[in-house]
């Protein structure tokens, strides 16, 4: 390993962060807004009584909150260069996702999970009608150690390892980046069905959902935030 002391390491992961910012600086813009109106999101419904939501609302508010935990260091995570990290972190949020999804629509089965019931990926993949096992499996590449996680951070160097600590990717940043738009988005609309009748009443929180909608819908398309 190159690195003798964790400041020399924390160098590399500034240059990686101002190179980050500076290579996407629309990018980054981009989902900042996003995840902005996101937080916003939970300001609206904080306005309303828990005890009025129903158990499917309960159980999507407070997974939906954690869904956006998760994308915060997710986003951290990669603007430091740690990749790997960042896409393990998605996965747990597309699980739980699919979880917010499967309990929204479920009553019953969402007071069974105040309960302590606890659905299984295998499960949810079976029962959510969107679920893409693919994009499960690609994910879970950075969850286990496979050697192609593994090896995608490491290298070699006039025959001597190297492990990749901090370092810039542009192709790693953008996956995670596409990955973190198509999270944001499909949690944004379920919550917007989900408590469509709180939400949908306060006009400047509709009228920016209306506008955000199409705009990362078009960037997931073409790969980019213009």
């Amino acid at each position: 390993m190159q690195y003798k002391y964790l400041s020399l390491l924390r160098k590399d992961e500034l240059r990686t962060i101002r190179k980050s910012k500076r290579e996407f600086k629309k990018e980054l813009a981009f989902l900042k807004e996003n995840l902005d109106f996101f937080l916003k999101t939970f300001e609206v419904l904080s306005k309303e009584k828990v005890q009025d939501f129903s158990f499917s609302q309960d159980a999507s508010y407070r997974i939906s909150y954690k869904i956006f935990r998760l994308m915060r260091c997710a986003f951290n995570s990669s603007l430091e260069g740690y990749y790997d990290v960042a896409m393990a972190l998605l996965r747990i949020a597309y699980e739980n996702h699919l979880l917010m999804n499967y309990l929204s629509k479920n009553e019953r089965e969402a007071k069974l999970w105040f309960e302590g019931k606890i659905y299984k990926p295998t499960f949810l993949r079976k029962n959510v009608s969107y679920s893409s096992d693919s994009l499960y499996r690609d994910m879970c590449e950075f969850i286990h150690s496979s050697f192609k996680s593994t090896f995608a951070f490491t290298k070699t160097e006039n025959g001597k390892a190297k492990a990749t600590l901090g370092e810039y990717n542009k192709t790693h940043f953008m996956n995670v980046f596409m990955l973190m738009q198509m999270t944001l988005i499909s949690t944004m609309i379920w919550l917007s069905l989900t408590f469509a009748q709180e939400l949908m009443i306060n006009e400047k929180w509709h009228s920016v959902f209306k506008k955000t909608v199409p705009k990362i819908w078009k960037s997931i398309k073409t790969g980019t935030s213009k």
